[in-house]
């Protein structure tokens, strides 16, 4: 569905795609769309997400949502990517639905100064081997809550000396490590980037993934010039991810995994709004009984002749205490933005939900605006 489009330089679309599989562990969806023929560069970025079992409520191993092998035909003028989702219990048995958002980027080069990274789409987690550029999968190994950290980062040498650098989200995945459980809450924050690279850190860096389901953690220094000092520039952007995966225990071990591409260019800004995330514990009793949750969001007064929503940061959890699951998601959805006038507006929708409803569910969320051109203005409010 078309969003905006300034014909010769810029089209945005968003768009949803879904597939059921009746049992087993991972679904692939292959997805194409049209581009414009005067635009040379494309991407495509997650906006959101829906997972739901096909029968009654379970536990849950293993939830995730990822875009990858991102390519642009020119010839054709297609964008194509795979979408990948999985939920299930210890023994795959049950099918479930999944339903992801997307929001496709078409433009002309030549009129709009951005480069993207979206590493090789050619290395997608084959048995045996490396995973994906711009991707890591992980433990929560040395965390002593249910929350945890990871740096990583993306260098370019084509994003321009001094100016932002946007991380585009395109994934998670979350999976216990001893078994099925509860869910009480699962959370994922992109936090805020930086052009900096940092001498000494550890950044969270590819890995490898075994048949047998057993990872090598991938984790590896920037690439700093020598002597060693932490570095501005570059090409360099950098980041934490926050991550939450708990039921009524204080902490268990589990494994994460994200993947993102980086958008930079003389035309490219970023607004973040402040988010983060904390565990929080079952607290028994309830009486609301709960459902699709949907709000309503405006954004003014923002200082870009185009600008994009990006879903960076969520909570979902029960009210109560910890729970089977039925149907879990959050996702932006029905999003415009008023060129000339500043204004965005979007749709929020979320579901934690086991067989009868109850308890309801809460949701938190963040929205990390990628602007393109910027005007002069004073960075809006948000409103609910």
């Amino acid at each position: 569905m078309l969003v905006f489009e300034e014909v010769g330089k810029i089209k945005v679309m968003r768009g949803v795609g879904s597939a059921k599989l009746n049992s087993g562990n991972f679904i692939k969806v292959e997805q194409s769309v049209s581009v414009p023929d005067y635009a040379n560069q494309a991407t495509v970025f997650l906006n959101g997400w829906r997972l739901n079992y096909l029968g009654d409520d379970q536990h849950v191993l293993m939830l995730g949502t990822l875009i990858a092998k991102i390519k642009l035909d020119p010839r054709n003028h297609k964008l194509t990517w795979d979408a990948v989702g999985v939920l299930r219990d210890d023994d795959a048995k049950e099918g479930y639905n999944f339903t992801y958002h997307y929001t496709v980027l078409a433009w002309n080069d030549a009129a709009v100064n951005l480069v993207v990274d979206q590493g090789d789409p050619d290395n997608f987690c084959r048995a045996d081997a490396d995973l994906p550029d711009n991707s890591y999968l992980t433990n929560n190994t040395g965390m002593t809550t249910a929350l945890s950290s990871f740096s990583s980062f993306v260098q370019n040498p084509n994003f321009p000396p001094g100016k932002p650098v946007a991380v585009l989200p395109r994934g998670f995945a979350f999976a216990w490590s001893g078994g099925d459980h509860h869910l009480l809450q699962v959370a994922y924050n992109l936090d805020d980037s930086e052009i900096f690279a940092e001498n000494d850190r550890q950044y969270k860096k590819g890995g490898k993934l075994w048949s047998g389901g057993e990872i090598t953690d991938g984790e590896i220094p920037a690439p700093l010039p020598n002597p060693p000092a932490s570095r501005v520039d570059s090409g360099f952007v950098s980041w934490n991810a926050y991550a939450i995966f708990k039921d009524n225990d204080d902490r268990r071990d589990y494994l994460f995994g994200e993947i993102v591409s980086a958008a930079g260019g003389t035309d490219v800004g970023v607004l973040q709004i402040p988010f983060a995330v904390l565990p929080r514990e079952g607290e028994g009793g309830g009486s609301l009984t709960g459902g699709l949750q949907t709000k309503e969001f405006v954004v003014e007064n923002i200082p870009f002749r185009f600008a994009i929503p990006m879903l960076t940061g969520w909570e979902l959890g029960y009210l109560t205490d910890d729970q089977h699951v039925r149907d879990v998601g959050i996702w932006i959805d029905d999003w415009t933005y008023e060129i000339g006038v500043g204004r965005l507006r979007y749709k929020l929708f979320s579901i934690l939900a086991d067989n009868d409803s109850w308890p309801d569910h809460y949701d938190r969320h963040k929205v990390t605006i990628l602007g393109i051109e910027p005007v002069t203005g004073v960075i809006g409010r948000e409103k609910q």
